[in-house]
């Protein structure tokens, strides 16, 4: 799965016959993600034959983060583009909704689209299940997916004897790993003794426990 590609079920590359004109912008964070630059281009290419556009102009960033704009020259060209009037396509095409940005605040991933939108500029998400065409249920999952950041699944080499031998530690995981914790707190409550090492047994609290008159 290291170089998955996710493309929608059709994947005719005919050429289109009375093409739209379209930008395509692609984003890697690292060398080592799982979709490249070279990945990305392939689906959107596959989505845009699709729908009869010709991608007239690519915009890139290589290795750079997407909670902010800063440093993203690509998307900031794009986006100059737009509002300057220099743009000659009416849609641009990017991956999945990730790929446009993880922006710590959502409400600036819909702000750059809603730019776009304002040109009469149409943003599609190629490899998404649903069509960015405004309604109800896309509007819900594309704020989902700002909102949900990417997660990957790292087996570790080494075990962690102190969390699970199935060699798992809990990153995110604050249902789980806040559990002990509350316990512990509810032990100091309780008792008075504060215990910072786990298990939270009845042996580490005897000999602390204050002298009882």
């Amino acid at each position: 799965m290291a170089n998955a590609l996710i493309v929608r079920p059709r994947t005719d590359l005919l050429s289109p016959t009375s093409a739209g004109r379209a930008a395509q912008y692609v984003r890697m964070s690292t060398e080592h993600q799982r979709y490249s630059i070279e990945n990305q281009a392939a689906a959107v290419a596959v989505y845009a034959a699709q729908i009869d556009l010709a991608i007239v102009r690519t915009y890139r960033d290589e290795g750079r983060s997407g909670l902010r704009i800063q440093h993203r020259e690509g998307l900031i060209e794009l986006i100059d583009d737009v509002r300057g009037g220099r743009a000659d396509f009416d849609h641009i095409l990017v991956y999945d909704v990730s790929r446009w940005g993880r922006f710590q605040d959502i409400d600036e991933s819909a702000y750059y689209e809603f730019t776009c939108r304002q040109a009469g500029i149409k943003v599609c998400y190629c490899a998404e299940e649903f069509d960015n065409d405004g309604s109800m249920i896309a509007s819900i999952v594309k704020n989902l997916k700002r909102v949900i950041p990417h997660q990957e699944v790292i087996f570790l080499d080494e075990t962690d004897d102190k969390v699970s031998p199935m060699k798992a530690k809990g990153v995110a995981e604050l249902g789980i790993c806040g559990a002990a914790a509350a316990v512990a707190n509810a032990v100091y409550n309780a008792t008075g003794v504060r215990v910072r090492d786990y298990p939270v047994t009845l042996d580490k609290h005897l000999d602390r426990l204050p002298a009882v008159s």
